[in-house]
């Protein structure tokens, strides 16, 4: 017996190993690598710990530990959440098991669709297949309702659930001391809300052969409001002030339309496609509900008009939604407010307060500029800030007259303190404050040069048009882009103390108790996969939980080198092959896309999403080098400073002896696509290339319409990732030196382009011209064209799987050269 087992060990080992070399194993391989991920969890009291240990084929686990000393730990099936100190539920599939950390107890449940906790009233609820609702209270049952509607609200120890007796809908609170039914109607129940604080509910009724339906708002003290809205309307709603009032908008979107002999497009149409995503103004209403008064009011506005909140009961900000928007900015971005007005309740008027521009904030890679929050109101709905320019943040009072300018580019988040009397910027320069009553802006000099985001504590009313506000203490991200590395720190009494110290380790994840005397990291890099440390403010971090599964990952070496281009201080991250021998010489394949310099401490798992289609592991483990350049823009266009770009990063890279600077590939997705074609048309330092769902003809996608971004496509070229700054029309030969297509006859090696004929994005026909383009050229060329793929492929698709072996067989065949690949030689053939 223990021969066999042995000899079923050293397969195993066999598989591990020799996946590096064989194909067909490689899935099998890939399938070995878990991972800690998602946020972790405490328990209510801060006894427990968990996370979730993530695996392809679906058979997670969840980790829990102690956290007074992270020794005893216990494991529970699926994705499990607490209930209270002593009680775990995890659900796997349709199983769920429920596990007493004290004693080891479990209880084990089929047939389970959903789970709810409401962990304030050590209660859970388990809903069947079969719309059965079974209440638990420290695993003892204590009610079951059957009829039970898929869907409810499960919120701030608030559980709500709707179900249906005979002919009449009810709405039960589960989490009450005694399970009571809070609402019954004969009306179908379409939709159920809670407010933040989780204390009223908002009810939307389907009204059977009427014109319009009904919204019904429930309170803590059962004063039931009805308002008569618009037929299929969705409702949403905004707190004013945490909940003494609320804003309420019924919308109703554009119906189906049907089939017609032509489709009108109008050139002033600010909506373009978007007519089914949008909703009809003449059906849009709003009210101030006021719990206080127990009333709703109608705001009688022109219906032409969006109203949003301003954390007032009294001034509103009211807009023409799009108003010669221009689309200079995606469709996903807040557009500018031109000729807003503030409306006041009291007086029943609108008072012009001008145009307003989005501002935006540095993304991680510091690459370009994402648009976000428009309006940014005081906790006491007395002031807001917005900008004039879309540079500078300016202080409005609410009736809308200017107190101030902040005199500071790059400001981003503002965040009002719980107090009122300052409001904290967050910034890609360190974290900013700013003194209402002094009128002085003071720049934290703990967090100096670095991409600094609040991470806890931020009260938000809504999405870009918002109340923030923040109390001490709180957590603060600081990130240093050129080190790579994060640390975070603790605002408290005015002051800035270091919580977790600067580390090169990437944490996606941060949790900490109330009193935030002990955080916990999910942590991770290159060669070091993820794992759970506990930091504390006496101590140094201790590590709870990791993965030692990945033998190999130790073995990993990595550089970083530097290098100028485009007038900027660059860098480049190179990884070396496994069990890397400085006698011999290897091939390398390079990955091109923008900066890339943030993703040197990303664990090197073969599953990790990016880079899409190109798998660092996987090449490193089959005795290839990898290089990232760095890629940023200068005037002469998107191709050539990328040309330049990597031109630079290779003069660098290949000092190494041991790279073979004969046997080199590179290859790029969506925007590396493009870069890669532009550089195939420009460079003879490749053998193969790879590039995939990229652009080839700019100026046909400038002037194209992208139905993922339902929008022309322009603002990508000028204002955003082709940052080229000016329209076709301002510089054509910017667009034509900086069009692969242009040049495809000047291609000098193979090259494999790959897209899914239903991208969105860029149009897989772009892929096709660039194909079509090289053939008639007779350049060596194989184009995969998967029917049912999109954008990029999910991680463990047959597509995917199809995909990901013949680029490996790509690289060996022009790098290594291993030529009995069929599909590969048949380039070579006469195809008929």
């Amino acid at each position: 017996m223990w021969n066999l087992l042995k000899i079923l060990l050293l397969l195993i080992g066999c598989i591990w190993v020799c996946g590096q070399s064989k194909l067909d194993t490689l899935p099998v391989w890939k399938a070995n690598f878990t991972k800690f991920g998602g946020t972790p969890i405490l328990s209510p009291k801060g006894k427990w710990i968990a996370v979730n240990k993530f695996s392809t084929n679906g058979a997670d686990t969840t980790f829990i530990a102690e956290t007074a000393d992270g020794k005893k730990i216990n494991k529970i099936s699926g994705t499990a959440n607490f209930i209270n100190d002593h009680l775990v539920i995890g659900k796997s599939r349709d199983k769920v098991e429920v596990y007493n950390l004290d004693n080891g107890d479990k209880i084990q449940h089929a047939n389970i669709s959903n789970i709810y906790i409401i962990a304030e009233s050590n209660r859970y609820a388990l809903l069947t297949n079969n719309k059965i609702l079974t209440i638990y209270e420290d695993r003892a049952q204590i009610g079951q309702l059957n009829n039970v509607q898929g869907f409810g609200i499960n919120k701030q120890d608030k559980l709500f659930i709707v179900r249906k007796n005979e002919n009449s809908y009810e709405i039960w609170d589960l989490a009450a001391k005694n399970i009571h039914c809070v609402y019954r109607t004969g009306n179908p129940i379409r939709k159920i809300e809670t407010s933040i604080s989780g204390d009223k509910l908002f009810i939307t009724e389907l009204l059977k052969d009427q014109d319009s339906d009904q919204l019904t708002i429930v309170d803590n003290a059962k004063n039931n409001l009805k308002v008569e809205i618009p037929k299929l309307a969705e409702i949403s709603f905004t707190e004013i002030q945490k909940g003494k009032a609320f804003l309420i908008n019924a919308s109703v979107r554009s119906s189906e339309t049907p089939l017609k002999v032509v489709d009108i497009w109008y050139g002033n149409d600010t909506f373009l496609g978007l007519d089914k995503r949008y909703f009809k103004p003449a059906l849009r209403k709003f009210w101030l509900y006021d719990p206080a008064e127990i009333s709703v009011k109608e705001l009688k506005l022109p219906n032409y008009l969006e109203v949003k909140s301003l954390n007032s009961k009294r001034y509103f900000l009211s807009y023409i939604p799009r108003k010669d928007f221009n689309y200079l900015t995606s469709n996903l971005s807040p557009e500018d407010l031109n000729d807003a007005t503030i409306y006041d309740r009291t007086t029943d008027s609108l008072i012009p307060i001008g145009s307003f521009k989005a501002m935006s904030r540095l993304n991680r890679r510091k690459v370009y500029k994402t648009m976000y929050e428009q309006i940014v109101s005081s906790p006491d709905g007395k002031k807001f800030l917005a900008s004039t320019d879309g540079l500078k943040w300016t202080l409005f009072d609410v009736p809308g007259k200017l107190e101030s300018v902040i005199d500071k580019v790059g400001l981003e988040l503002p965040v009002f303190s719980g107090k009122g009397d300052k409001i904290y910027f967050e910034s890609s320069d360190g974290l900013w404050i700013y003194n209402l009553k002094t009128k002085q802006l003071m720049q934290t000099e703990i967090t100096q040069g670095q991409i600094t985001r609040i991470k806890s504590n931020i009260y938000k009313n809504d999405n870009r048009i918002l109340s923030t506000s923040v109390d001490e203490p709180f957590l603060i991200e600081g990130y240093n882009l050129q080190g790579n590395t994060t640390s975070y720190f603790l605002s408290k009494n005015g002051k800035l103390q270091v919580v977790v110290p600067p580390t090169g380790n990437r944490i996606d994840h941060i949790i900490f108790d109330q009193k935030f005397k002990d955080l916990y990291t999910l942590e991770e890099n290159f060669n070091l996969p993820p794992l759970l440390q506990h930091y504390t403010m006496e101590k140094k971090a201790k590590t709870f939980f990791e993965n030692n599964a990945d033998k190999n990952a130790a073995k990993i070496k990595q550089e970083i080198i530097t290098f100028d281009a485009v007038g900027q201080k660059l860098n480049g991250i190179l990884y070396y092959p496994i069990d890397f021998n400085p006698k011999q010489k290897y091939p390398m394949v390079v990955h091109i896309y923008q900066r890339q310099r943030q993703e040197s401490n990303e664990y090197l798992s073969p599953n990790n999403d990016f880079p899409v289609g190109f798998q660092i592991r996987t090449l490193i483990e089959r005795g290839y080098f990898v290089f990232l350049p760095d890629i940023l823009y200068n005037d002469s266009g998107t191709g050539l400073s990328a040309l330049e770009c990597v031109n630079r990063g290779l003069d660098r890279v290949l000092l190494n002896p041991n790279i073979n600077s004969e046997k080199i590939g590179l290859g790029g997705h969506s925007h590396g696509g493009y870069e890669t074609n532009f550089i195939a048309t420009h460079s003879h330092r490749f053998t193969a290339y790879v590039s995939g769902a990229g652009n080839s003809d700019i100026i046909r996608s400038y002037y194209s319409y992208n139905n993922n971004f339902i929008s022309p496509f322009y603002w990508q070229f000028e204002s955003e990732q082709y940052a080229l700054g000016k329209s076709v029309a301002e510089d054509k030969s910017l667009y034509l030196k900086n069009s692969p297509i242009l040049n495809v006859e000047n291609v000098s090696a193979p090259i494999l382009l790959w897209a899914g004929k239903k991208d969105e994005n860029i149009q897989w026909d772009q892929v096709m011209e660039f194909f079509i383009g090289l053939k008639r050229y007779k350049k060596d060329v194989i184009a995969l064209f998967y029917p049912d793929q999109s954008h990029a492929f999910f991680n463990g698709t047959p597509a995917e799987k199809d995909l990901t072996e013949r680029i490996i067989q790509w690289w060996d065949y022009h790098l290594k050269d291993r030529r009995d690949v069929d599909w590969i030689n048949q380039m070579k053939k006469d195809a008929f």
